[in-house]
């Protein structure tokens, strides 16, 4: 059994961002590009995890020109954080795509993805570590592409939810 760390020695801590749509700026009212300045910065960070994304669309994305079929993607970039990569078939040229996450379009209003904050392990694949440790974080962007990798027009995907847990290396006291 294992027992309560009373003098708080771990060596990592985290905190929990929850984004939205309605708490995220942005530059430009028409595309799902959106960013956050952080209160207060996070010092030393080494992992970044997404718990949980979700996104509402509008039957738009069935119909041309995006014509959205179930299970493609809808890709999630963060900060410069390139945790994945795909290729796109761009009428027989291949591009790649970097991003950190994606959701499958479940062919309804709603898609999400979800990983448990319980399971979180330094092999499980959902985590970007960031190597060497990023100094200071002081701001959060986020981009929501299409299966083309082009940013969303905000009348099609309508809403986002995105919690990210950042964990960081705690000051040694």
């Amino acid at each position: 059994m294992n027992e309560a760390d009373l003098n708080n020695t771990f060596k990592y801590d985290k905190v929990v961002i929850n984004l939205s749509n309605h708490n995220c700026l942005t530059t430009d009212a028409t595309k799902t590009s959106f960013y956050v300045n952080l209160v207060e910065p996070i010092k030393n960070v080494v992992y970044v995890k997404i718990i949980r994304s979700s996104i509402l669309s509008t039957n738009t994305m069935r119909s041309a020109p995006l014509s959205y079929l179930r299970y493609e993607p809808v890709y999630i970039s963060l900060n410069d954080y390139n945790r994945s990569v795909s290729y796109i078939n761009n009428n027989g040229t291949f591009n790649y795509a970097n991003y950190f996450d994606l959701i499958p379009y479940s062919f309804d209003n709603f898609s999400d993805i979800s990983y448990s904050q319980a399971a979180f392990d330094w092999s499980d694949p959902s985590v970007y570590i960031l190597n060497p440790p990023e100094q200071t974080l002081k701001r959060l962007n986020v981009e929501f592409r299409d299966k083309a990798f082009n940013l969303f027009d905000t009348a099609v995907l309508t809403h986002f939810n995105l919690s990210i847990c950042v964990y960081y290396i705690k000051n040694r006291v």
